[in-house]
């Protein structure tokens, strides 16, 4: 049937159902109170049922109780049930009173009241329960789901609102003690975490489900994982808090586990309304912006509410697909997203940008950062890293932006790549920029981030997909991680706190081996390291560092008003020829005279200990062309 139709005949059908609920209730009430036969109370019982059925008719309409889908009825509407039938019944009970009538009506009221929230609230649920045991046997996959705090529970009940998901929980496993031999709809708690292999077989289980939002240590979620690994079953849990809050997932949204789950550490929480100060109703530039970094930072900056979001990148489909994706997440904002096909590198390109937008906050996210591709073309690392930096903070300072961010990275700290060196050049160009000019130069350092292009993640993926080996450059390498979200997050939150200029630097903790990140991810895989796939050792790479550092003994950070953020002194003393000396870099670099480039990256950088590549040892792995995929950079 059409559309009204259908509204107009769930509509009488609904009345028809709380009317007749009324009328029972109140004739049930008298039955109770006075008995047979009906001439003993028919008279008060005529006089009344116009006005109870005005009044309760009229709560029901106030409290929206005709308004709801029984099918999918909660907690919240048995409470508006219930202020419905309380609310009418203690009307009734005051008119009583007023008028003086017979004190037996006040009891009758009373059962009525009873009564009425009985039957009300069982036509409610009915309708609910009789679905919900008709789509039970549908599900084939018994399900034991880790953890029985509120994502657990909210998780159970979306898998029995959407039985299309072909999901039945059976149990739960949770190390709270508190929580053991209960039920939480209707699913009990079978045993802790540590028996969940003993609880998935003993249940007959087919699947189990992680529904843990909190964040957990990295160590802790490798070991849930190695205990439901053990079960031989597929692992799946339930998407990030970020992603809840934000609106980007759903509860019940079960997901595969990835290498960011393994490693996760405390999340980084911020303040979103310094960074609402920053941004809101601001023009704002992110360069790279089609990058994994520069993407993130266009997602989060629109959450803020900017006048407008202007992304420049070079690269043509990915600003496509960027520009594409932020209009699909915020379609109300779809016109404030302005793509520029250009590159950092064209002065004349990015001063008409200045000149049309007015940019007052800006984010330089571009660069060019692999180090074993750099090091066979540091004059391309030179033009992209150094001159591509220069032009945009010197057009930040020329037209007075409020707030300038340079995106850096821990490679630059006493570097040995010329990726890393030429990101040190570059924080030394905003550094100086930033103790003339009036506009807030800022430089956030933080080291590898999981799941950007062409990352450790993507590598080991497709290693592992091709049946390995994975490769690894050295048994005992180590590398920061973050998680790109929280990158964004500190990068964001870093400008919004930044009063003077600085650098600001991430606490990531402790360094990961990426031996352990390769066995880790195997074993995510379903796989055994060394048995299922090969690990291979296979040498460090031109310019890489079995460790990287965050800062040098120089720079002494302090912490600042965020526990997890520390803010570095500028490492080195203002360099009065430093504008010429970059000036010489760039045209060296124009002019593809490597030894010029090498000299001046050694001048700018005196700790630099790197050197060109045919002065290094010969290695077949990195020529370009027959490079093998290795991880460790």
């Amino acid at each position: 049937m059409p559309p009204p139709t259908r509204i107009r005949y769930r509509l009488w059908l609904v009345w028809s159902v709380l009317v007749s609920a009324i009328l029972v209730a109140y004739a049930g009430a008298f039955s109770l109170k006075l008995g047979l036969p009906l001439t003993s109370w028919a008279p008060w019982f005529w006089r009344g049922l116009p006005v109870v059925l005005a009044v309760k008719v009229a709560a029901l309409v106030f409290f929206r109780v005709d308004r709801g889908m029984w099918r999918y009825a909660d907690v919240g509407d048995l409470i508006s049930t219930a202020l419905a039938v309380f609310s009418s019944s203690t009307l009734l009970m005051g008119l009583c009173l007023a008028l003086r009538l017979p004190a037996f009506l006040l009891t009758i009221l009373a059962i009525d009241l009873l009564i009425s929230l009985l039957i009300m609230s069982g036509a409610r649920m009915s309708l609910r329960v009789s679905q919900e045991l008709l789509q039970s046997p549908r599900a084939t996959r018994r399900a034991v789901v880790i953890g029985a705090g509120d994502a657990g529970e909210a998780a159970v009940r979306a898998m029995v609102r959407q039985p299309m998901a072909n999901l039945e929980p059976v149990a739960f496993v949770d190390d709270d003690p508190l929580k053991q031999g209960l039920h939480v709809h209707g699913v009990p708690v079978e045993g802790t975490i540590a028996e969940l292999a003993e609880v998935a077989r003993r249940m007959k289980a087919t699947t189990i489900l992680v529904a843990i939002c909190r964040e957990l240590g990295g160590d802790r979620m490798r070991e849930i994982m190695t205990l439901a690994r053990a079960t031989q079953l597929p692992v799946k849990r339930i998407p990030p808090l970020d992603e809840l809050i934000n609106g980007r997932a759903l509860i019940g949204e079960w997901r595969d586990f990835s290498m960011e789950d393994l490693l996760t550490r405390q999340p980084i929480l911020t303040d979103r309304e310094k960074v609402a100060e920053l941004l809101a109703e601001e023009t704002v530039l992110v360069t790279g912006a089609a990058g994994s970094i520069g993407s993130e930072l266009c997602r989060q900056i629109l959450d803020q509410k900017p006048a407008r979001l202007i992304l420049l990148d070079q690269n043509e489909n990915a600003l496509f697909e960027i520009e594409h994706e932020l209009a699909a997440l915020h379609p109300e904002a779809a016109t404030k997203c302005i793509p520029v096909l250009a590159s950092v590198r064209d002065e004349a390109r990015l001063e008409k940008l200045f000149i049309r937008y007015h940019p007052s906050v800006v984010f330089h996210a571009a660069a060019y950062k692999h180090v074993p591709v750099l090091e066979h073309f540091p004059e391309e690392a030179v033009r992209n890293n150094v001159k591509g930096t220069r032009n945009v903070a010197h057009m930040a300072d020329r037209f007075q932006c409020k707030s300038f961010v340079f995106i850096s990275t821990d490679k630059a700290v006493r570097p040995t790549s010329v990726m890393g060196t030429t990101k040190r050049i570059a924080e030394l160009i905003v550094g100086a920029l930033d103790r003339q000019s009036e506009t807030r130069f800022s430089v956030i350092r933080f080291g590898n981030v999981l799941g950007s292009n062409g990352s450790v993640v993507q590598l080991f993926r497709k290693q592992i997909a091709r049946g390995g080996p994975v490769t690894v450059t050295h048994p005992d390498i180590r590398r920061y991680f973050m998680s790109i979200p929280e990158a964004v997050g500190l990068v964001l939150f870093a400008a919004a706190m930044d009063e003077k200029g600085g650098t600001y630097i991430l606490d990531m903790g402790k360094q990961v081996r990426i031996m352990d990140m390769a066995r880790h991810f195997i074993r995510l895989c379903g796989l055994e390291p060394e048995k299922d796939i090969a690990i291979e050792i296979v040498g460090l790479r031109p310019g890489e560092k079995l460790f990287e550092e965050l800062w040098t003994e120089k720079e002494k950070p302090v912490p600042t008003e965020h526990p997890s953020i520390l803010c570095a002194l500028r490492g080195m003393p203002a360099d009065p020829g430093l504008q010429a000396k970059v000036d010489e870099l760039v045209r060296a670099a124009e002019a593809a005279d490597r030894q010029q480039v090498f000299a001046l990256l050694h001048e700018l950088v005196p700790n630099y200990s790197g050197k060109p590549i045919d002065e290094q040892a010969a290695d077949l792995r990195v020529i370009p062309g027959r490079q093998k995929d290795v991880a460790g950079a």
